[in-house]
């Protein structure tokens, strides 16, 4: 059945296009400011320039910067995070906001290297450390998630539990000074203080930087492993670091 002309026919379910009120639209925009300017030039998108390395928050593009300058930077990045870890400070809590997992690999592998050097009785100091740290941080992880019901992750844990190993690495970096000075002898129970001294150093930034992850009370009675964990590395370091 034919309509009469001069009315709009509309099938059901399918809208009409106007396109005077799409053109009217266009000029008000138009009139607003020159669209024209916000399409020439370069396209950045998510914060990065076409010509520049620099994106988001002054980071660098690693894919367009300088091999040396990717290098200085991340190594700049751990010093921060390992200092973190040495004073830690809850409001900033870098090694839960920036987690990496090169701290604890350079941690480990500087203080298994210091223990081999130091005894030369079995050669198995640094696998000792490597296999201690790995089941140790595995064991720490798992008890925080599962059984703390910790908010974060397994790589945050891995991270901060790592870092905190700098205050070990401090111990043996001095017990490598008493050795190349000759303070060998008559020296145990100081060195078991430094261990001690050592061990709640790392005990208490790690619980620190953690505590604020785990939920509900005694949140130092759901940290016992990681008491455990950081003596348990203190025993070792003592043991090999002991001139014989």
């Amino acid at each position: 059945m034919m309509q009469p002309e001069g009315k709009n026919s509309q099938t059901p379910g399918v809208h009409s296009i106007n396109i005077e009120k799409d053109l009217d639209l266009l000029k008000t925009a138009q009139g607003e400011g020159d669209l024209g300017s916000h399409v020439e030039g370069d396209m950045n998108v998510g914060g990065l320039s076409g010509t520049k390395s620099e994106s988001v928050d002054g980071e660098f593009n690693t894919l367009d910067e300088p091999i040396m300058q990717t290098i200085t930077r991340d190594l700049k990045a751990v010093g921060r995070k390992m200092m973190g870890a040495l004073m830690p400070n809850p409001s900033k809590n870098l090694l839960m906001k920036e987690w990496d997992l090169w701290g604890p690999l350079i941690l480990c592998t500087y203080i298994g290297l210091m223990l081999q050097g130091m005894d030369d009785s079995s050669g198995y100091q640094f696998t000792e450390l490597f296999v201690l740290v790995c089941l140790g941080t595995a064991g720490v992880t798992y008890h925080l998630i599962n059984i703390s019901h910790a908010s974060l992750s397994i790589f945050q844990a891995i991270c901060v539990l790592g870092y905190c190993l700098g205050p070990l690495a401090v111990g043996v970096s001095l017990f490598e000074l008493m050795n190349l000075f000759g303070l060998k002898k008559d020296t145990t129970f100081f060195r078991f203080l430094i261990v001690c001294g050592c061990i709640t150093w790392g005990t208490y930034s790690s619980t620190k930087t953690l505590g604020t992850t785990v939920p509900g009370e005694k949140q130092y009675m759901k940290l016992a492993p990681v008491i455990v964990y950081y003596s348990l590395v203190g025993i070792l370091i003592f043991y090999h670091s002991m001139p014989y």
